[in-house]
């Protein structure tokens, strides 16, 4: 089996703290008494809240639903209420300290010191072991430097996420077992929302293994979307006119 599309497989980069987070709950009304007290720290910011908790509507909701405008922010010390419910507070601050780790672990990977960026992000895993970010991140070292041996028990706690998903397909990819690395990938298109590399990789495979119905499908979805990378969905142009030009 020829392995050219390996290379473009999956866009997997060392990007600390850039990949999805666990989806919260939908967000009811809360009155103060019942929502999760907060004190804001210094470099706190909306942005990085919501990325942490993941909040639909991001920064911009997670200030207003916060009791604050967009562009106002708290002082360091100031206590504030979250859109969260009150018995979370533990799990929110266990989170946001594991989200501290990962962003210092992107600053320490600038300069290119893996081992203080392993030592980072293994601190974050601990602080919230079922935050899959961390754990993909560290997954992305390893597999760079140790391989793909050292990395899959690593995996096995957020087996069912589609990053693991991903970083998991990927191993099966480059070891010949397209059947493996098609089911892993098929984890993520499960997702609401599966990450476009995800669906790009999914159509590579059915494209290579025959499967063109299944990667035409994948193809205009892609193209459909004006959120795809550009790069994606140059791809996705290219495959979608070998389709038709192979129906012709």
């Amino acid at each position: 089996m020829s392995k050219t599309p390996a290379a473009v497989l999956i866009l997997l980069i060392v990007s600390c703290g850039t990949q999805d987070t666990v989806v919260l709950p939908e967000i009811r009304e809360y009155v103060t008494e019942e929502r999760c007290r907060y004190t804001w720290q210094e470099n706190d910011g909306w942005a990085f809240i919501a990325w942490a908790i993941e909040l639909e509507g991001g920064a911009e909701a997670l200030a207003i639903q916060s009791g604050y405008s967009p562009s106002e922010r708290p002082q360091s010390g100031e206590e504030i209420t979250l859109p969260l419910p009150e018995e979370l507070s533990e799990a929110l601050e266990n989170r946001l300290e594991s989200a501290r780790l990962v962003r210092e672990a992107t600053e320490v990977l600038e300069t290119g010191d893996t081992t203080s960026v392993r030592r980072l992000l293994e601190s974050a895993i601990q602080r919230d072991p079922e935050w899959s970010i961390p754990t993909y991140n560290i997954s992305l070292l390893i597999l760079k430097q140790e391989g793909p041996g050292a990395v899959l028990e690593l995996l096995e706690p957020i087996a069912h996420k589609y990053d693991a998903a991903l970083i998991q397909s990927e191993i099966a990819w480059n070891s010949g077992n397209a059947d493996e690395a098609l089911r892993q990938l098929e984890i993520c298109l499960m997702d609401e929302s599966p990450p476009f590399e995800a669906l790009a990789a999914a159509a590579l495979i059915y494209t290579v293994t025959g499967h063109y119905y299944q990667a035409a499908g994948i193809w205009r979805e892609i193209l459909a979307s004006h959120e795809a990378d550009a790069s994606i969905r140059l791809m996705a142009v290219r495959y979608a006119i070998l389709h038709e030009e192979r129906n012709r």
